[in-house]
């Protein structure tokens, strides 16, 4: 295994043969597509992967990503740390005949003659790892605690149960009909 410096460009059957392993980390700078999703580009992709042959003599890489990823949360507008993990197994093919055919657990790995770039192969998978809508937890957003702690849900919330006391769910429009203040 080696720890350390990963290499930029990689020769997944020549790994695989030899049975390689790598673990270190990448500059979180280096993903510019996942660097525009993101609020913050610091920081750092931990990377640990292994090339490996099956019990076919199929090519596998088999691997882990993880980034604590600054984005906005979506609640509060307020930045939010995610984590983002990104488990990776892919098979080498070089048809899409071939991509067809692989098992279900298997992603393609689509090989070329030359080596193949790492960075932009373990962007797409943290890109496809990405929450669609980021948000932090609810007892760390301030969005929640806004409106749980007496804001304006919770104000509409006690108007409704006030109206549903005296028998009709719909006192509150009455009141807006007659000209009465009310906040909502």
């Amino acid at each position: 295994m080696l720890i350390g410096q990963l290499p930029k460009t990689v020769d997944p059957r020549k790994l695989a043969r030899q049975g390689m392993q790598f673990e270190g980390s990448l500059a979180l700078n280096r993903f510019s597509r996942l660097v525009d999703a993101l609020a913050d580009g610091r920081g750092e992709v931990g990377v640990s992967l292994h090339f490996y042959q099956d019990e076919f003599g199929r090519t596998v890489l088999k691997g882990r990503l993880c980034v604590d990823c600054k984005m906005i949360c979506q609640r509060c507008l307020d930045t939010a740390d995610i984590p983002v993990y990104a488990d990776i197994l892919l098979m080498a093919v070089w048809t899409e005949k071939q991509a067809k055919a692989l098992p279900a657990d298997y992603d393609p790995l689509f090989l070329q003659e030359e080596p193949i770039e790492l960075v932009p192969l373990l962007e797409d998978e943290l890109l496809l790892a990405l929450p669609l809508i980021p948000y932090h937890a609810p007892e760390a957003c301030s969005a929640s605690q806004s409106f749980s702690a007496g804001g304006v849900v919770a104000e509409a919330a006690n108007e409704l149960e006030e109206g549903a006391k005296t028998g009709s769910p719909f006192s509150v429009l009455a009141k807006l009909k007659t000209g009465a203040k009310t906040t909502i």
